[in-house]
């Protein structure tokens, strides 16, 4: 079995997509490709994240003529995860969905004339709602950043705190490879 094949076997079993595994590997998903259909082969750095992501060894990943059997806990481990992805889902549909009752509510009582407080706690309730529903998409995005910078050995914790707003993440991914520490 070539690498191509081996690699393409392992991204299907684990039923994940081109653009999945690129990401995760911070390639795009035309070299997965090129990988798969043998056209060019994963640097050294590659292969040894796609062994760690796949739970095998890399002697296993690259010599020729070896298959590779998935454990059977890792595809319980992926189909955990898509459980997760699903709860996710539903929490975030039901969080904007709380945030449009309130914000409704806070208008509503706002020009119906109730009183100050009542508007506000209806406004501070949308709030809180609109918040919870963006919060695992924010952790998302802080916990790539973080394992990004420690890939490339950059100080995290200002980048990661930038990267709160739109205009700081834009900055990190503009500057990320300027501020890699260069590995000897």
């Amino acid at each position: 079995m070539s690498l191509a094949e081996k690699i393409q076997e392992l991204r299907t079993s684990h039923n994940m997509s081109q653009e999945c595994l690129a990401e995760l590997l911070g390639v795009s998903r035309q070299a997965v490709s090129k990988w798969e259909t043998g056209q060019s082969k994963p640097g050294t750095d590659h292969l040894i994240h796609l062994a760690e992501l796949f739970q095998i060894s890399p002697k296993d990943l690259a010599a020729p003529d070896m298959a590779v059997s998935l454990l059977p806990d890792v595809k319980e481990e992926v189909n955990r995860m898509r459980g997760q992805a699903a709860k996710f889902k539903w929490f975030i549909t039901g969080c904007l969905l709380l945030f449009l009752a309130a914000f409704s509510a806070a208008l509503y009582t706002r020009f119906q004339g109730f009183s100050d407080i009542t508007v506000f706690l209806c406004a501070a309730a949308s709030a809180v709602f609109i918040l919870s529903a963006f919060l695992p998409v924010l952790i998302t995005i802080l916990a790539f950043i973080c394992r990004d910078c420690k890939k490339r050995g950059i100080r995290p914790a200002f980048y990661v705190f930038i990267s709160l707003s739109a205009a700081g993440l834009l900055y990190y991914f503009l500057n990320r490879d300027r501020l890699a520490v260069k590995k000897d």
